[in-house]
């Protein structure tokens, strides 16, 4: 079927065409309230070395390289279920994600926070971001860490404003409204096609019922007397024909074939320059004589 088919089909079928158009607008509708879209943060906290390390007059980012591990060991503690949980209860449809930014050759740790609602989704960063130097110099204090030797922190980056995320909604978005276009369409498409065929076969039903009826055919005439067929039709029902009885039958009751009757031809006689008579001969033997 061509396009311009399908397109006269949802035509003639346009109750169906309509109401599939609102019943594809009503999902979309429910998918935007279902699935809306959500809002992200983003914050990078750097780690800094302790004044023991850098020494005196020293560059706190020269010293940047053995940083990687306690950085590690942060991370870890905010992917434990204690610190989900701790988090979680302050806003129960967001979540965050404390990773290594991996884009930095350093000790750079990065804070990811998604929620439904931007003042939430920066509270939650807020939080977290407040929390990473306190946990860092809890995990030192229970190591019994020299005061000269603690490992501190710096806020690289913090958002302002949290992002607008409609990536998921988009993708629903897409899926149900191409599918309810397409299904819409099949389904107009095979309802007129129904309708039609049913049309058709009225039709042919009327056609059929209106046609003038055929003549019956005229029967066959009975054969006349005095005819080859008739003369020998009687001679096997009466058994009269040339003295002799009915035909005979099979022991099934099956009349048998008459004899055929082979006419005698009589012997042939040879010529009569080859069979001379008695006369010819003697008066062609006296012409010899003489």
């Amino acid at each position: 079927m061509s396009f311009p088919d399908v397109i006269r089909a949802l035509g003639r079928q346009w109750a169906v065409t309509l109401a599939g158009l609102l019943m594809t607008g009503a999902l979309i509708w429910g998918v935007t309230v279902v699935a809306p879209p959500v809002y992200t943060a983003r914050a990078l906290v750097l780690l800094v070395p302790s004044e023991q390390a850098v020494g005196e007059g020293g560059n706190p980012f020269l010293a940047l390289g053995g940083l990687d591990l306690p950085a590690r060991v942060v991370v870890a503690y905010y992917e434990s279920d204690v610190a989900g949980t701790r988090f979680a209860s302050a806003s129960p449809e967001g979540e965050f994600v404390v990773t290594i930014e991996e884009s930095t050759r350093g000790p750079v740790i990065a804070v990811d926070v998604t929620d439904a609602t931007p003042q939430d989704t920066l509270a939650t960063l807020d939080r977290i971001t407040e929390s990473i130097p306190v946990e860092l110099r809890r995990l030192q204090e229970e190591v019994d860490a020299p005061p000269e030797s603690v490992v501190s922190t710096l806020l690289l980056a913090k958002d302002e404003r949290a992002q607008t995320d409609a990536g998921g909604t988009v993708r629903l978005l897409i899926a149900v409204g191409g599918g309810g276009l397409v299904a819409t369409g099949v389904l107009a498409v095979a309802i007129d096609g129904l309708v039609r065929a049913r049309r058709t076969r009225s039709a042919a039903a009327a056609a059929a019922a209106s046609a003038p009826a055929a003549p019956a055919p005229a029967p066959a005439s009975p054969a006349t007397p005095g005819t080859p067929l008739t003369q020998a039709a009687a001679l096997l029902q009466t058994g009269k024909g040339a003295g002799s009885s009915a035909p005979p039958t099979s022991p099934m009751g099956i009349p048998r074939p008459l004899p055929r009757l082979v006419k005698e031809t009589p012997p042939s006689v040879p010529p009569a320059w080859r069979n001379p008579r008695p006369d010819d001969a003697q008066a062609r033997s006296g012409t010899e004589k003489r």
